[in-house]
C-alpha cells in the first residue's frame, strides 16, 4: 500500500508543478497556489499538501514544511521541486519560470521512465517465457510419450535431473531478468 501510494504521489508531481505555475503566473503567491491546488488535486497529493499548508499555517516556514513532506514521501521530483522553490525565494527571481523550467525537466523524467518501463517489459516477457519453456516441454512430452517420461519421476537420478533443471531455470530467470 506505501509503495502504491508513493508511486501515486509521484505521478502526480508534474500536475503540481504545473498547477504552482499556473497559479503563480495567475499573479497568486507560492502559498495561496499552493492552497488553490490543494483544493483541486486528488489524493494523495491533496493530503500530503493539506499538511504542509496547516503546517504553514501553524507557523512552520514553508520550505520547512516542504521538507517535512519529503520525509514522509521521498521522491526526487518533489526534492528538485523542494530546492528550486527554496532557492528561488531567498535568492529572488521569478519563481513561475523557475517552476516552469522544472515541470519540463519533470516531464521529460516522466517521458523517459516511461520508455524505460516499456522496453523493459518485453525482456521481463522473455526471461518468463525462456524459464517456463523447459516446463512445457515436460508436461507435453509426459503426456505425448508417458513410457519414456515416467523415470524421469520414479528415479532419483530423474529427481535429480529435474532438480539441476529448475536451479539452472532460476539461475538464468534471474540473469535474464
Amino acid at each position: 500500500k506505501a509503495r502504491k501510494r508513493a508511486e501515486q504521489f509521484e505521478n502526480s508531481i508534474l500536475d503540481l508543478s504545473l498547477g504552482l505555475t499556473s497559479g503563480l503566473r495567475a499573479g497568486q503567491a507560492l502559498p495561496q497556489a499552493l492552497e488553490v491546488f490543494s483544493r483541486r488535486c486528488e489524493e494523495p497529493l491533496k493530503e500530503e499538501w493539506m499538511i504542509v499548508i496547516r503546517e504553514y499555517r501553524l507557523g512552520l516556514e514553508l520550505s520547512e514544511a516542504l521538507q517535512r513532506m519529503y520525509n514522509r514521501i521521498p521522491c526526487e521530483d518533489l526534492q528538485l521541486l523542494i530546492v528550486s522553490i527554496r532557492l528561488t525565494s531567498q535568492s529572488g527571481g521569478s519563481m513561475a519560470e523557475v517552476l516552469e523550467k522544472i515541470t519540463w525537466m519533470i516531464r521529460g523524467r516522466t517521458e523517459f521512465h516511461q520508455k524505460l518501463r516499456a522496453l523493459t517489459a518485453q525482456g521481463r516477457f522473455e526471461a518468463l517465457a525462456m524459464s517456463l519453456a523447459p516446463l512445457v516441454a515436460f508436461i507435453l512430452l509426459f503426456f505425448i510419450k508417458n513410457d519414456r517420461m515416467l523415470p524421469m519421476i520414479r528415479t532419483l537420478i530423474g529427481w535429480c535431473a529435474i532438480g539441476v533443471m529448475l536451479t539452472l531455470e532460476v539461475i538464468g530467470y534471474f540473469v535474464i531478468r
